[in-house]
């Protein structure tokens, strides 16, 4: 457990020490990668352009983007909907957890050039 000894405020900011020796491997930028790549994608995916009315309709999007989405569609990709509520998205608890599953598998999977030495970011 962490004692603070100095001035404290009501921040919400935690520190940590972390040590690592060269470059990130493969399988270390994969799991960063794969967990941005979760929160700037969304939840509904749609790649049926047949689908576009029912995809619009059940997550409320605008009439406006269905020409788009249906373009998108027509070149090869995915469409993918989200949203990000900046005043509950990310509760502290969640953005801690976060940072250290991201530092456990960092570590787990190339400890010689990656030491989580004080990530424990409760107070």
């Amino acid at each position: 457990m962490k004692i603070r000894t100095d001035f404290v405020t009501n921040s919400s900011s935690s520190s940590f020490i972390i040590a690592r020796k060269g470059q990130l491997n493969e399988k270390q930028k994969e799991a960063i990668l794969d967990y941005v790549e979760s929160l700037m994608s969304g939840d509904a995916e749609l790649s049926d352009k047949n689908k576009v009315d029912e995809f619009i309709e059940e997550n409320y999007i605008s009439e406006k983007y269905k020409s788009d989405i249906e373009k998108a569609i027509d070149e090869g990709k995915k469409v993918y909907y989200g949203y990000i509520d900046f005043a509950d998205d990310m509760p502290e608890w969640q953005l801690r957890g976060v940072y250290e599953r991201l530092w456990k598998i960092l570590e787990e999977n190339n400890p010689d050039h990656f030491t989580a030495i004080d990530t424990d970011l409760d107070y």
